[in-house]
């Protein structure tokens, strides 16, 4: 996925009415890419993130925009209802991440147990 479709689907989850512009576009645009970038790490350091994984950040973009003005925080309560956030926005990923990491792996020293 591009990130102009990632931003696209972002938009659509946290902004449907299009009525916050261009500066959410370019607030959106900054996250997917730290997103991105963090992506590539976990996977190894690939340079793009694959399509298969777009998903990821998709929803990972939506919780740290859903988390701004609370960053640091483990939790936010307020008249009664409480907020908490996991420590590591790609948690809810790890067992995706894995599973494509080891089907998508490259074998050491090109051999390969089966």
């Amino acid at each position: 996925m591009t990130t102009r479709e990632i931003l696209d689907k972002v938009k659509l989850r946290i902004d449907p009415a299009g009525d916050l512009g261009e500066t959410l576009d370019r607030q959106l645009t900054d996250i997917i890419e730290d997103v991105e970038a963090r992506l590539c790490l976990k996977l190894g350091g690939v340079k793009t993130v694959p399509d298969q994984l777009g998903y990821v950040v998709t929803g990972v973009t939506v919780k740290i925009y859903n988390r701004i003005g609370s960053e640091g925080a483990a939790s936010h309560s307020v008249s009664g209802e409480t907020i908490s956030w996991d420590e590591d926005p790609f948690a809810e990923y790890s067992a995706d991440i894995s599973r494509y990491l080891a089907t998508h792996s490259e074998p050491l020293f090109g051999i390969q147990f089966i």
